[in-house]
């Protein structure tokens, strides 16, 4: 699943699990910083403001990371520290925001790597503690999700044009194996592996090898063996 389909599709469940006059997903980079805010609600209005008032957000990633839970919200007991007048008076009053769930999606190290923001309006009730312990039940299965999705996003882009040969050649090289057992065991001339792993270098645009298998490592490469 590409990320477009994996945010629609966590955006449709996520309506379903717990509603909300809106519900936005966002991507968090390795800064902690959101960004591809996508929302269930079309309001460009709400996107131009907030990037106005994001460093005021008390709900951003970057006061969460080190954190264990990944539900917060304004219900009693998920709360988070006061929010600034600056964020209340010019961005949630604006925009008629009342009550707010966050749920951050990490990866299997603990690093938020998207979020979803849940808001009800004026006049609208408060989310109950039960409907925050849904959002707790259903975080690793959206979490788990995004990840698997975020992870083919990053192959694709390393790996895109790669030839045939030049992928078994490149699931060798992750298995650990030399250059020469490549040959070996793809029966090719070594100059020709060599040749093979230039062009993997250059179509990817990393310096060496190095470079490209840790970059693979961190993205959870899933050798072709074990699809």
């Amino acid at each position: 699943m590409d990320i477009l389909s994996a945010k629609n599709y966590i955006l449709d469940t996520a309506r379903l699990i717990v509603p909300a006059e809106r519900i936005v997903l966002y991507e968090v980079d390795d800064r902690l910083q959101p960004f591809g805010h996508i929302s269930s609600a079309t309001n460009e209005y709400w996107g131009g403001l907030y990037s106005k008032f994001v460093t005021l957000d008390p709900y951003h990633p970057r006061y969460f990371a080190r954190l264990n839970e990944s539900v917060f919200g304004t219900t009693p007991g998920f709360g988070v520290d006061a929010e600034s007048q600056e964020y209340v008076d010019g961005f949630r009053k604006v925009l008629g925001i009342k009550h707010k769930a966050e749920v951050f999606l990490r990866d299997a190290e603990g690093s938020i790597r998207a979020g979803l923001r849940y808001v009800r309006l004026n006049g609208e009730r408060e989310f109950t503690a039960e409907e925050m312990a849904r959002l707790s039940k259903m975080q690793p299965m959206f979490a788990n999700l995004w990840c698997t999705a975020l992870v083919h996003n990053i192959e694709g882009r390393i790996l895109n044009g790669l030839t045939g040969r030049e992928r078994e050649v490149l699931d060798l090289l992750l298995s650990g194996y030399p250059n020469q057992d490549i040959s070996r065991l793809l029966a090719i001339a070594l100059p020709t592996v060599k040749n093979h792993v230039k062009a993997i270098l250059a179509k990817t645009g990393y310096a060496n090898r190095s470079e490209l298998l840790a970059a693979l490592y961190r993205a959870g490469h899933v050798l072709r063996g074990s699809r």
